[in-house]
Protein backbone atom coordinates (compact mmCIF):
# COMPACT_ATOMS: atom_id res chain seq x y z
CA UNK A 1 0.00 0.00 0.00
CA UNK A 2 1.03 3.42 -0.62
CA UNK A 3 0.70 6.65 1.44
CA UNK A 4 -2.50 7.02 3.32
CA UNK A 5 -5.08 9.73 2.77
CA UNK A 6 -6.92 11.46 4.86
CA UNK A 7 -9.80 13.89 4.49
CA UNK A 8 -10.16 14.97 7.88
CA UNK A 9 -12.91 17.56 9.19
CA UNK A 10 -13.94 19.62 12.37
CA UNK A 11 -17.51 20.51 13.31
CA UNK A 12 -19.14 22.73 15.07
CA UNK A 13 -22.68 20.22 14.99
CA UNK A 14 -22.83 16.47 14.63
CA UNK A 15 -21.77 15.90 10.93
CA UNK A 16 -23.68 14.98 8.68
CA UNK A 17 -24.28 11.48 7.87
CA UNK A 18 -22.40 9.25 5.29
CA UNK A 19 -23.14 5.97 3.96
CA UNK A 20 -20.38 3.73 3.90
CA UNK A 21 -18.23 3.93 0.76
CA UNK A 22 -16.13 1.10 -0.33
CA UNK A 23 -12.37 1.63 0.28
CA UNK A 24 -12.93 4.34 2.72
CA UNK A 25 -12.45 3.74 6.57
CA UNK A 26 -14.58 6.22 8.38
CA UNK A 27 -14.43 7.14 12.50
CA UNK A 28 -16.20 10.39 13.81
CA UNK A 29 -15.39 11.17 17.44
CA UNK A 30 -17.28 13.87 19.63
CA UNK A 31 -14.99 16.13 21.95
CA UNK A 32 -13.84 19.68 22.13
CA UNK A 33 -10.79 22.15 22.15
CA UNK A 34 -8.18 21.53 24.65
CA UNK A 35 -7.17 23.50 27.40
CA UNK A 36 -3.75 24.35 26.75
CA UNK A 37 -3.53 25.27 30.89
CA UNK A 38 -4.77 22.13 32.23
CA UNK A 39 -4.21 20.01 28.94
CA UNK A 40 -7.59 19.17 29.66
CA UNK A 41 -10.90 18.76 27.25
CA UNK A 42 -13.28 21.76 26.81
CA UNK A 43 -16.54 20.06 26.46
CA UNK A 44 -18.61 23.10 25.83
CA UNK A 45 -19.15 24.05 23.02
CA UNK A 46 -18.83 20.17 21.38
CA UNK A 47 -16.93 19.47 18.29
CA UNK A 48 -16.92 16.50 16.45
CA UNK A 49 -13.94 15.12 13.94
CA UNK A 50 -14.72 12.89 10.94
CA UNK A 51 -11.39 11.34 9.82
CA UNK A 52 -12.16 9.74 5.96
CA UNK A 53 -8.51 6.98 5.38
CA UNK A 54 -8.52 5.94 1.61
CA UNK A 55 -5.48 5.29 -0.98
CA UNK A 56 -3.94 8.90 -1.17
CA UNK A 57 -5.89 10.12 -4.26
CA UNK A 58 -9.35 8.29 -3.29
CA UNK A 59 -9.98 10.47 -0.30
CA UNK A 60 -13.90 11.86 -0.10
CA UNK A 61 -14.36 16.04 0.42
CA UNK A 62 -15.92 16.89 3.53
CA UNK A 63 -19.22 17.20 3.96
CA UNK A 64 -21.95 19.62 5.03
CA UNK A 65 -20.22 22.93 6.68
CA UNK A 66 -16.69 22.01 8.54
CA UNK A 67 -15.54 24.31 10.93
CA UNK A 68 -12.05 23.56 9.40
CA UNK A 69 -11.21 20.59 6.99
CA UNK A 70 -7.74 19.16 5.08
CA UNK A 71 -7.18 16.83 2.44
CA UNK A 72 -3.89 15.48 4.23
CA UNK A 73 -0.80 13.02 3.12
CA UNK A 74 0.17 10.78 5.66
CA UNK A 75 3.83 11.35 6.15
CA UNK A 76 5.04 9.43 9.45
CA UNK A 77 4.32 6.47 9.35
CA UNK A 78 3.05 6.45 5.49
CA UNK A 79 0.62 3.80 5.25
CA UNK A 80 -0.74 3.12 8.92
CA UNK A 81 -5.01 3.70 9.19
CA UNK A 82 -6.12 4.51 12.23
CA UNK A 83 -6.58 1.83 14.85
CA UNK A 84 -9.81 0.77 15.86
CA UNK A 85 -8.50 0.18 19.70
CA UNK A 86 -8.46 3.59 20.64
CA UNK A 87 -9.91 5.55 24.02
CA UNK A 88 -9.50 8.93 22.76
CA UNK A 89 -7.94 10.98 19.97
CA UNK A 90 -5.62 14.52 20.27
CA UNK A 91 -5.54 16.54 16.79
CA UNK A 92 -2.53 19.46 16.73
CA UNK A 93 -2.23 21.60 13.61
CA UNK A 94 -0.06 24.27 12.87
CA UNK A 95 2.13 26.25 10.13
CA UNK A 96 5.72 26.62 10.16
CA UNK A 97 7.61 29.43 8.61
CA UNK A 98 8.98 28.27 5.15
CA UNK A 99 12.71 29.63 6.03
CA UNK A 100 12.72 26.79 9.04
CA UNK A 101 10.26 24.26 7.48
CA UNK A 102 13.05 21.11 6.38
CA UNK A 103 14.32 21.67 9.93
CA UNK A 104 10.70 21.57 11.10
CA UNK A 105 10.05 18.55 8.98
CA UNK A 106 13.34 16.49 10.46
CA UNK A 107 12.18 17.45 14.20
CA UNK A 108 9.24 16.10 13.76
CA UNK A 109 10.14 12.81 11.77
CA UNK A 110 13.23 12.07 13.96
CA UNK A 111 12.29 13.11 17.37
CA UNK A 112 8.92 14.73 18.07
CA UNK A 113 6.65 11.62 16.93
CA UNK A 114 9.25 8.83 17.89
CA UNK A 115 9.41 10.48 21.61
CA UNK A 116 5.61 10.91 21.69
CA UNK A 117 5.16 7.20 20.72
CA UNK A 118 7.11 5.80 23.46
CA UNK A 119 4.53 7.27 25.95
CA UNK A 120 2.40 5.33 27.86
CA UNK A 121 -1.29 4.86 26.51
CA UNK A 122 -0.19 5.98 23.26
CA UNK A 123 -1.49 3.59 20.20
CA UNK A 124 -0.56 5.60 17.09
CA UNK A 125 1.33 8.81 16.58
CA UNK A 126 1.29 9.66 13.25
CA UNK A 127 1.66 13.12 11.12
CA UNK A 128 0.61 14.55 8.03
CA UNK A 129 0.95 17.61 5.58
CA UNK A 130 -2.21 19.27 3.51
CA UNK A 131 -1.81 18.77 -0.33
CA UNK A 132 -0.90 21.83 -2.02
CA UNK A 133 -3.60 21.70 -4.69
CA UNK A 134 -6.64 21.33 -2.33
CA UNK A 135 -4.71 21.59 1.42
CA UNK A 136 -6.29 23.27 4.09
CA UNK A 137 -4.92 24.90 7.14
CA UNK A 138 -2.46 24.79 9.10
CA UNK A 139 -0.72 23.05 6.58
CA UNK A 140 0.69 20.27 9.08
CA UNK A 141 -1.22 18.17 11.78
CA UNK A 142 -0.87 15.18 13.92
CA UNK A 143 -3.28 12.89 15.04
CA UNK A 144 -2.66 10.75 18.61
CA UNK A 145 -5.05 7.80 19.06
CA UNK A 146 -4.42 6.63 22.18
CA UNK A 147 -6.15 4.71 25.24
CA UNK A 148 -7.43 7.56 27.45
CA UNK A 149 -7.33 11.36 26.25
CA UNK A 150 -6.07 12.33 29.59
CA UNK A 151 -2.48 10.95 29.18
CA UNK A 152 -2.00 15.00 27.75
CA UNK A 153 -1.62 15.63 30.66
CA UNK A 154 0.77 13.17 32.13
CA UNK A 155 3.97 14.21 33.08
CA UNK A 156 5.74 11.56 30.39
CA UNK A 157 3.91 13.43 27.50
CA UNK A 158 5.23 16.92 29.10
CA UNK A 159 8.84 15.73 29.19
CA UNK A 160 8.35 14.38 25.49
CA UNK A 161 7.04 17.42 24.13
CA UNK A 162 9.81 19.27 26.08
CA UNK A 163 12.93 19.29 24.25
CA UNK A 164 15.61 21.49 23.24
CA UNK A 165 14.78 21.32 19.66
CA UNK A 166 11.54 21.15 20.38
CA UNK A 167 11.17 24.70 22.06
CA UNK A 168 13.33 25.87 18.95
CA UNK A 169 10.62 24.72 16.61
CA UNK A 170 7.94 26.29 18.92
CA UNK A 171 9.44 29.64 17.96
CA UNK A 172 8.41 29.12 14.34
CA UNK A 173 4.93 28.10 14.37
CA UNK A 174 1.94 29.75 14.26
CA UNK A 175 -1.81 29.13 13.57
CA UNK A 176 -2.01 26.20 15.74
CA UNK A 177 -4.77 24.49 17.07
CA UNK A 178 -5.25 21.41 19.88
CA UNK A 179 -8.67 19.24 19.90
CA UNK A 180 -9.03 16.49 22.35
CA UNK A 181 -11.71 13.89 20.95
CA UNK A 182 -13.08 11.03 23.99
CA UNK A 183 -16.22 9.74 22.59
CA UNK A 184 -15.97 7.82 19.22
CA UNK A 185 -19.26 7.79 17.96
CA UNK A 186 -19.03 4.81 15.37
Amino acid sequence: MGALGLGLAVYDTAPPAAAPVPGITRQVWKGGRTNRETRGLIADPPFWITLDEAAADAVPAPRGTPVLSWDLVQLVPGDRPSPEEAGGLILTSMDVEPAVEEEFNAWYTTEHIPLLSQVPGMIAARRFAARATTGGAPRYMALYHVTDAAIYALDAWTRANFTPWMLRMRQFQTNRTYFMFTQREN
